[in-house]
């Protein structure tokens, strides 16, 4: 926990879901393994009939603090499939945490905001994590590995890991002898650990719940005392969004991001006065979920016509080889007399520009294909940002193929206002992609992507940062889970001309 109440109590899950996730090879029979245990939880826990009927679930309960007599209050709400809120108030301090299904906020001593990053990433775990359930985890794609027996407070238990598509991982432990949960372990998103453990588990409409909760982070203990549980009460939809606190009027959605569109050409035109340099870091993530390393690729970026030309330079702090480099020098020169020819020829530009729009979704697309919502102002990286969520259109049916993926996306998106350029987007798949009706190829739920820019020079906002965590599966092969970090730096302005001549970014 931050503060009083921190990084807020995170882990505790009225349905404790647990990251559903394939486990790989089968071991003997008479071997415990991660799907077993799960199926023992399911079965202690109420079973998968009572589980599936169970679409919102209240919490409320008293806080306290050992050594301190003041006491607190807690209140947890869940929707299904992804929404959570949650809210703590003790000495004075009330902390409250939300995930809305698109992006999740939270309001503490240190103020409100939009949660980025790792953050963000836990929160929409921990979301799915409480309102999923093992009934599902085979659909999720998740990974889960048994790491073995463990004792918690004197009672055996079994250790299971689990990842999620997006590589948030947390150690779950379940007793032996009931069968649920007693412990678990999660990253808090400042680089500590938080351990809860549960006790006191009663039946509520037929479902195990804790009704003792002890959270421990930081060198802090705290106690959460359940005093009421309901399950499926109606829901108020407005507590998951982010709270409105300025009178301020915020622009419209839809203008603002055609106002984006059409700055976009002088955006170019800045874009394509940089050089700079790019690490790319690539992982695989196995069936167990554990992280293998694919290698670190180091890059020359410049611009041509808008887009992005990579030369490479190093694999894995090494300098290319030779014959490397030459290839790469062809490469980059083939590139570069495409450009100038198409430069040369008003006729071919266009040409290229109708190609272009076809392979492209424009803003007039983005504006017919999503909804937008949650609309707020904020500081990001000290600019002044109008940041809002995004979610399909039902009643728009998309075309192409790159419609169809990106009409399954949901998410965030950060734009400077004055700029009027995006610095930030957040987006995941809220449901699996097909092509070919998966014979060729299958993005799964929950694979999620970041973007984020810096303002350099204190003119263009260019990249900085690109992160992708992709589970897939292609030509009806063995499925592959990966993840990648682009890093952009050392942004430095060069005289357009030499775009013309290899190795123009040194």
């Amino acid at each position: 926990m931050k503060g009083v109440l921190g990084a807020r109590l995170r882990t505790w899950v009225a349905i404790p879901v647990l990251m559903r996730v394939a486990t790989g090879l089968a071991p003997a029979a008479s071997a415990p393994s991660a799907a077993r245990v799960v199926a023992e939880y399911l079965r202690a826990k109420g079973g998968a009939k009572a589980l599936a009927r169970v679409h919102t679930v209240r919490f409320e309960g008293t806080l306290t603090e050992p050594g301190i007599e003041a006491t607190g209050s807690y209140l947890l709400i869940l929707e299904e499939p992804n929404r959570f809120y949650e809210e703590a108030a003790f000495g004075g301090e009330t902390t409250r945490e939300a995930y809305n299904g698109k992006s999740a906020w939270r309001q503490d001593h240190q103020g409100l905001r939009t949660l980025t990053g790792e953050e963000a990433t836990l929160a929409e775990a921990t979301a799915r994590y409480r309102n999923g359930g093992f009934l599902s985890y085979k659909k999720e794609k998740d990974r889960l590995q048994l790491l073995g027996p463990e004792t918690v407070r004197g009672r055996r238990a079994e250790k299971v890991e689990a990842t999620t598509t997006s590589g948030a991982k947390r150690q779950v432990f379940f007793d032996e002898a009931s069968h649920l949960i007693v412990e678990e372990a999660v990253p808090a998103g400042d680089g500590s650990e938080e351990r809860v453990f549960y006790r006191n588990y009663r039946l509520a409409d037929g479902i195990a719940e804790p009704y003792g909760v002890e959270y421990r982070q930081g060198g802090h203990t705290w106690n959460v005392a359940i005093t009421g549980v309901r399950h499926n009460a109606p829901v108020n939809e407005a507590l998951f969004d982010f709270p409105s606190i300025s009178n301020q009027p915020l622009p419209d959605i839809a203008n603002l991001l055609r106002e984006v569109e059409k700055n976009q050409k002088t955006i170019d035109h800045l874009v394509e006065q940089y050089a700079c340099e790019k690490s790319e870091e690539e992982f695989e993530v196995d069936s167990r979920g554990a992280v293998q390393s694919k290698g670190v690729k180091e890059y020359e970026v410049f611009y041509l016509g808008g887009d992005e030309v990579d030369r490479l330079v190093r694999k894995d702090g090494k300098d290319l080889s030779p014959a490397e480099q030459q290839k790469e020098k062809e490469k980059i020169e083939k590139r570069i007399a495409q450009y100038e020819k198409r430069e040369a020829k008003p006729a071919q530009q266009g040409e290229d520009e109708g190609k272009r729009k076809k392979d492209e979704v424009e803003v007039s697309d983005f504006l017919r294909m999503d909804r937008f919502t949650d609309e707020r102002r904020e500081t990001f990286r000290d600019h002044g940002v109008i940041v809002f969520d995004f979610e399909p259109n039902p009643a728009y049916h998309p075309g192409s193929t790159l419609e169809r993926l990106l009409h399954e996306l949901v998410g965030a998106v950060w734009i400077d206002e004055q700029a009027r350029q995006v610095v930030r987007l957040e987006a995941y798949l809220h449901n699996s992609f097909k092509l070919g009706g998966g014979l060729f190829a299958s993005l799964q739920k929950g694979s999620a992507f970041t973007f984020e820019q810096a303002k350099i020079n204190d003119e263009v906002w260019l990249p900085s940062h690109l992160e992708a965590h992709v589970s897939a599966r292609l030509l009806l092969l063995k499925g592959f889970h990966g993840n990648f970090t682009d890093r952009y730096s050392d942004y430095r302005k060069f005289h357009v001309e030499s775009v013309t001549k290899p190795g123009a970014c040194h």
